[in-house]
């Protein structure tokens, strides 16, 4: 009876000292609380033509919907990679343009207490030196959120983010850009390809949606906008799908997208044709890359065939020539 006795006040020590413990973390622990953090900037991109010795204002504002942050403005040169439209922003402010905010409280790259639900302006000064030789300079104008940390104990979720709005100066002596670019790449996969003499014959399934992909390689010194149109032609038949005005910046290549539902969301590829109707098809890819500058052509040609039809009907015949086959050989080993 005593050692049960015991054994009770020995839980009950056990069970107090944990409850103590419990007790004492929740008083001592800190809380954690994520920031909210929803940036808009505006104008989400910026295009100009500069003279060398010459300076422009451009004023950029930025809202907060988020939770009051720290920011602060930064610019970063940047440059475009692969097909997509897909750039790589520098850690340095480099290149020729002097840049300056002509904010009286502001800075670039100096950290600013900014309330929420409120807006913020930053006046941009953008000058050219005299002698910068011409060509496409590209730039970032960012707003960047700073880590901050709570007091009294209390610590906020380390927040950082950034928005930024394209700065595409092209620097031009004369006034006139540069636009010297061609077709880099016009194809699609077929499902099967084969040769009769010189001639390429090209064979794809007319019940499977087809992929036209189509890039533009821009070799000159300043962006471009390619302008013009892809046709699908079928006998008598004329689908037209106008290419989408889309920047393609100086030594880079892109793949350009057409007004077609089909390919909305569909990221590297410029056309999707479906469905397709059976017979030889015709793609003829047709567009412009300047003022006064000549228009450039490529073809693309496929027969478009009923391809699981066909080998439904294959598989049939074989099992139908199968039963005949079998039916045979019995009715010859009975005789």
């Amino acid at each position: 009876m005593k050692n049960q006795t015991s054994n009770i006040k020995c839980q009950k020590s056990i069970f107090s000292f944990c409850f103590v413990i419990v007790i004492f973390a929740f008083c001592n622990l800190n809380f954690v609380h994520a920031q909210q953090v929803n940036l808009s900037m505006s104008p989400p991109i910026v295009q100009t033509r500069i003279k060398p010795g010459k300076s422009i204002i451009i004023a950029y504002t930025v809202q907060n919907s988020g939770d009051p942050t720290n920011l602060q403005f930064l610019i970063r040169p940047f440059t475009p990679i692969g097909q997509l439209g897909s750039l790589t922003v520098s850690q340095q402010l480099e290149g020729p343009v002097q840049f300056n905010l002509e904010n009286a409280d502001a800075v670039l790259e100096k950290p600013f207490f900014f309330p929420s639900k409120e807006k913020r302006q930053a006046v941009l000064r953008i000058h050219i030196p005299p002698g910068v030789p011409d060509g496409d300079y590209y730039y970032m104008v960012m707003a960047e959120t700073v880590p901050a940390f709570g007091v009294a104990g209390q610590s906020t979720g380390v927040a950082s983010a950034s928005i930024g709005s394209p700065l595409l100066i092209s620097i031009t002596e004369s006034g006139v850009t540069e636009a010297k670019a061609t077709i880099g790449e016009f194809s699609f996969i077929p499902d099967y390809t084969f040769t009769v003499g010189k001639n390429v014959v090209r064979i794809v399934d007319n019940a499977k949606e087809l992929a036209i992909v189509c890039s533009v390689r821009n070799m000159g010194k300043n962006l471009i906008q390619p302008q013009g149109t892809i046709t699908d032609q079928f006998g008598d038949t004329k689908n037209k799908y106008n290419i989408i005005p889309q920047n393609i910046l100086s030594n880079s290549q892109r793949i350009i997208k057409t007004f077609s539902d089909e390919n909305l969301d569909k990221a590297g590829s410029t056309l999707i044709l479906s469905p397709i109707s059976a017979g030889n098809h015709r793609v003829t890819a047709e567009m412009t890359f300047g003022e006064n500058a000549s228009v450039q052509y490529k073809t693309l040609e496929f027969l478009a065939l009923p391809l699981r039809l066909i080998y439904i009907s294959f598989f049939s015949l074989l099992i139908v020539l199968g039963l005949f086959v079998v039916r045979y050989i019995k009715r010859n080993t009975k005789h």
